[in-house]
């Protein structure tokens, strides 16, 4: 055994576990190549919708062949191993596995003896350790971690990233794991039941490995980021902390991180986005003004029904806020369409916050009945499928309407993207800009993951263009 390739579904979580996976991997002596020409194959999947785990199964079934190995993971091996054991993958590592000293063992005994020397997982045996250090009292004045009862299982002890990560200019750095909040219609605190924090010192050299391996943007990530050294997602039993742990982090990776030139968080909700927290958000110019909000509902009947923490007063107000304190914020969201007991009237409560917001991006999709949660067994309260599919559609008419809307207040406006891989035909390029719009633009000199200084000229429903900023040469005389 020589290569392997990883096929990756589901959330940014997913991605930097997959790139975990791989340094094990080339850790073994393994190299990456194309999905369908490697001896190992890896199949990282998603659970949270029945429609990922329909992805996540043919997506196994395409992989299984003879004379290749097949390892499956992530949530969807989760939820359903049995399936995934009986489809003929080789090894199935679940999130209630140990999934590094698996993942070890298991390329050890396939990895054949010429040229590649397998590394011995036995407990007499030397092993590479990629165990994070346990940590001190949660109580101290100093900042810590608090570890769960089940640090050693999942994907915990998974190594720190120290190489590009592959495909992406932006880099994910997973800090968090784990959720006991409970949402009505979510499988993850069954699959992700422990909370974990990463500590901050391994945040901090993760993050310089990463600046320093060519990344200029971080994104911070996890199941649910308000709990970051917390001992629940549930906010009522968190520990009483005006500056929030999450703060403290944010602060280190700022301060401590040479050459970082952005961070962004991948999601916060009402209870995370304190006066305390934006103050340290807004005090360090690598954060990012861009917000992923997560409504999911605009009604307080659902928002119950749902067992979400906040209610849509909560929400507008951490809006309101979070637009006093940055210049044009750019604020996206996650909305659920026709979650049981959706009224014509209830969805009109959504549409009041979507226009008080003025989100320029909605991630709006269709409820999903996903056995093992609450929320799967109203079926007396389903939405029928042309409606959801209207609603879908009247939410993405609004977030196109105000992502226009907010472009255009950038017209001759300078930015700066990050430039992505360059597209199929001429010289097209585009890249994120800090407000996280996408911006478009000619050029055969400026390489991926450049960063480029663009004037806005143009705007329309779908994209923004713009043109490189030229240095002008001072002539002194």
């Amino acid at each position: 055994m020589r290569t392997f390739s990883i096929q990756t579904l589901g959330c940014k979580v997913n991605q930097y576990e997959s790139d975990q996976i791989a340094t094990v991997l080339r850790a073994h002596g393994l190299s990456r190549v194309m999905t369908g020409q490697a001896d190992l194959e890896i199949i990282n999947t998603c659970s949270v919708t029945m429609h990922a785990a329909k992805d996540s199964r043919a997506m196994t079934r395409k992989a299984i062949r003879p004379g290749v190995k097949t390892i499956v993971t992530g949530c969807w091996a989760t939820s359903d191993k049995s399936t995934a054991e009986a489809l003929g993958a080789d090894a199935v590592l679940t999130h209630h596995d140990n999934v590094a000293q698996q993942l070890s063992a298991l390329v050890g005994k396939w990895t054949t003896p010429s040229g590649i020397h397998p590394i011995d997982t036995s407990e007499e045996a030397p092993q590479i350790d990629f165990e994070l250090p346990l940590v001190t009292d949660p109580r101290a004045s100093a900042p810590s971690i608090r570890v769960s009862p089940v640090d050693r299982i999942g994907t915990h002890h998974l190594p720190l990233l120290n190489e590009r990560q592959s495909g992406h200019q932006r880099a994910f750095l997973k800090i968090q794991d784990g959720c006991d909040a409970h949402c009505t219609y979510c499988i993850i605190p069954k699959l992700r039941p422990g909370l974990w924090s990463k500590p901050i010192d391994d945040v901090v050299q993760e993050a310089r490995q990463l600046v320093d391996a060519g990344h200029q943007e971080l994104i911070l990530t996890g199941i649910f980021l308000g709990a970051y050294n917390q001992p629940t997602a549930l906010r009522r039993r968190q520990t009483v902390d005006t500056e929030k742990p999450i703060g403290r982090l944010i602060d280190a990776v700022c301060t401590r991180v040479p050459n970082l030139r952005r961070l962004r968080l991948s999601s916060l909700e009402p209870g995370d986005l304190n006066a305390e927290l934006i103050a340290i958000l807004k005090s360090h110019p690598q954060v990012v003004p861009h917000f992923h909000l997560p409504l999911q509902s605009g009604s307080d009947l659902l928002l119950r029904r749902m067992n979400r923490q906040y209610t849509r007063d909560d929400f507008m107000r951490m809006v309101d806020e979070v637009n006093a304190a940055f210049d044009r914020p750019a604020i996206t969201t996650d909305i659920i369409a026709g979650f049981p007991g959706e009224s014509s009237a209830e969805f009109e409560r959504t549409l009041e916050v979507v226009d008080h917001a003025k989100f320029i991006h909605i991630h709006a999709f269709s409820f999903s009945a996903r056995p093992g949660t609450a929320a799967a067994r109203w079926t007396g309260d389903f939405v029928h499928g042309e409606v959801v599919k209207e609603r879908i559609a009247i939410l993405n008419d609004r977030a196109r309407n105000s992502s226009e809307r907010y472009r255009n207040a950038f017209l001759g406006e300078t930015v700066e993207v990050l430039v992505e891989a360059q597209e199929a035909s001429g010289d097209l390029r585009h890249g994120r800009c800090e407000r996280y719009f996408d911006v478009h633009f000619q050029s055969d000199e400026h390489g991926a993951g450049e960063a480029v200084k663009l004037r806005i000229n143009r705007v329309t429903s779908t994209r923004s263009f713009g043109v490189p900023v030229r240095r002008s040469l001072r002539v002194v005389v």
